[in-house]
């Protein structure tokens, strides 16, 4: 049915009150032709008159005017009825045709005014006429983006990159995302998309949109690098079809056509993002460059100046910026030979902070002076390239002076006792008498059979004998432990299995809530992080063509490297698209995870 768009046109002549608009169809589609009638009573019709003129905005292009008498139809002059109370007989009419190409912008746009000269004057018949444009059913019914905030960086700078979603009329759901890989030449660190909403376009009520900040990106490499093509798959509706179909009733044959349309799989990917990154400037480089590009703030301090032999003296570095997400490299330190030291610990830390990741490294140095005396340590520098300043950076903290004290467990010397003195070395000659006159317990054993020497005992000689394995056994079990308690690595690995448990006890509990996100989530945070345990690296800031590399090293199988890629690709697909899983294919996934863990050996 051909719909109307203006029921009455503001026209200064009465005569004119009943020209109406029509539109040739009833949905209008981006980038298609469609006709957008004048339709002027032959009776009512001026007579010194011009030819009506369309000026079109808005994408809308007007392509030819052809103009015809037609008699209309009663549907049509009923809807005339309700405003003037006329008769619902047919009448003919002159039926200006506009040929009219739709802009591939969709929502209710305002096509253009028509003007009209009529007895030497312009009178402007219609100001303002909304059409309502509708992506087409041959279009995609999804538009993805991938916007990145930068376009030319330094080798090294982060950057982050926008994912943005368009959803049309005729788009239906089941999104999947089937690759959104960004390639080999960035570390990455991903969002999880939590705040994802999508809106209705404003005047496009049928349409949805959503977008939030994907990942954060520091390239590897300079020179131009892409980020592939982000791909999905999904469902829509197709387009129209007739369908005629035959029935025979008491002999007699009836048609009838009925328009249908059918679900159809579909794919969708966002255009390929080229970045340009520039080397970073020869030219000034500090001779200790620590290789971080960004903003940092750099901080060293000893805990204590003052000490005893035997003391621990701890140093402690905090270096914090917004480069490279999850990698903060160490500085160079001083040499600590006239000091006994032990593997010291590092803790970084990563959280997004406004538009940035920004990583937070501490290190903890702890030192155990061998000798009392006054200790001179140098300056300790780190250096970084601020890219927003152009320029290499430095902060230094120290030196510092340390004074080592002899120690409470410090060697004593024994002297022997000198002659005449008192005390209980010093005993005198009556004492010694007096005293023996005292020892009255002091007799002679019996003899008998319990008075034979130990060591002429058979059970005797085997507990010796037993003795010294057990000694060297324990000592060895003794030092081996001192050994994997200073090995932070042996430690790691050692509570890998139990940090595994707990993070899949985190899976299970969104599972059971209903947290499709915080399911995987969990599943695909505790792989990672099992897998850091077990070869103390941080996966965490690798590319996942890295950590296949690196799993390689260890001598991993290749299907289990294989499989481990497959289901962090999986896991990052559901968090990252607005799909998630059922609950029973939730379970399996766990259960399937569970046992690829058990078989991972390094």
């Amino acid at each position: 049915m051909k719909r109307f768009l203006v029921f009455f046109l503001c026209f200064a002549a009465a005569a004119m009150a009943r020209m109406s608009l029509q539109v040739d169809k009833e949905r209008v589609e981006s980038g298609q032709p469609f006709k957008l009638m004048l339709i002027v009573p032959l009776q009512e019709l001026p007579q010194n008159r011009g030819v009506p003129q369309l000026e079109t905005r808005n994408g809308f292009s007007f392509q030819k005017l052809d103009s015809a008498d037609q008699v209309m139809r009663p549907d049509f002059e009923d809807m005339f009825n309700s405003f003037f109370g006329g008769g619902s007989r047919p009448y003919k009419a002159r039926v200006y045709s506009f040929f009219i190409r739709a802009p591939k912008k969709t929502g209710t746009l305002d096509i253009g005014q028509i003007s009209w000269e009529i007895d030497g004057s312009v009178h402007t018949i219609s100001g303002n006429i909304p059409i309502s444009v509708q992506r087409a059913f041959s279009d995609d019914a999804l538009s993805v983006t991938l916007t990145p905030n930068k376009k030319s960086i330094y080798e090294g700078e982060q950057f982050y990159v926008t994912l943005g979603f368009h959803t049309y009329e005729h788009f239906e759901g089941s999104l999947q995302a089937t690759d959104m890989s960004t390639g080999n030449d960035f570390i990455v660190h991903r969002s999880d998309l939590s705040g994802m909403e999508f809106k209705p376009v404003e005047g496009a009520r049928r349409e949805m949109q959503a977008s939030a900040k994907f990942a954060w990106l520091s390239p590897t490499k300079s020179g131009t690098l892409q980020i592939p093509a982000f791909k999905f798959k999904y469902t829509k509706r197709g387009e129209p079809k007739v369908v005629e179909e035959k029935k025979q009733m008491g002999g007699m044959s009836f048609s009838s056509r009925t328009v249908k349309q059918e679900s159809i799989e579909a794919e969708a990917q966002t255009p390929t993002v080229s970045i340009t990154v520039k080397p970073l400037p020869a030219q000034d480089k500090p001779e200790n460059f620590s290789g971080m590009v960004g903003d940092y703030k750099f901080s060293a301090d000893f805990d204590r100046e003052n000490l005893k032999v035997g003391e621990a003296l701890t140093l402690s570095i905090n270096i914090k910026g917004d480069g490279t997400p999850g990698t903060v490299t160490d500085p160079k330190l001083p040499d600590f030979s006239e000091f006994r030291s032990v593997p010291p610990e590092n803790n970084i830390s990563k959280k997004v902070v406004g538009n940035k990741v920004i990583t937070s490294k501490d290190i903890k140095v702890f030192l155990y002076p061998k000798k009392k005396g006054t200790f001179e340590i140098p300056a300790i520098s780190y250096s970084w390239f601020n890219p927003s300043k152009k320029k290499y950076e430095t902060a230094t903290a120290g030196p510092w002076t340390i004074e080592v004290e002899k120690g409470d467990g410090a060697e004593t010397v024994f002297q022997n006792p000198v002659a005449g003195a008192t005390g209980p070395s010093a005993v005198q000659k009556q004492e010694i008498e007096s005293l023996g006159s005292d020892i009255r317990f002091i007799h002679t054993a019996p003899k008998g059979e319990n008075s034979a020497a130990p060591y002429k005992s058979v059970a005797f000689w085997i507990l010796f004998a037993a003795a010294v394995p057990f000694y060297f056994g324990v000592t060895l079990f003794v030092k081996a432990r001192r050994k994997r308690s200073s090995n932070a690595a042996l430690v790691r690995k050692g509570k890998a299995g139990k940090q595994l448990r707990e993070r899949f006890a985190q899976a299970r509990k969104a599972l059971e809530s209903g947290d499709g996100k915080g399911f995987f989530a969990a599943l695909e945070n505790g792989l990672v992080n099992y897998l850091s345990d077990l070869t103390n690296l941080e996966f965490k800031g690798m590319t996942r063509t890295q950590m296949k590399e690196e799993l390689a090293k260890m001598g991993v199988k290749d299907e289990t490297i294989v499989a481990i890629d497959s289901w962090l690709e999986k896991c990052a697909f559901v968090r990252y698209a607005p799909v998630t899983a059922s609950k029973e294919e939730q379970k399996q996934m766990l259960a399937d995870v569970e046992k690829l863990c058990e078989g991972v050996r390094v």
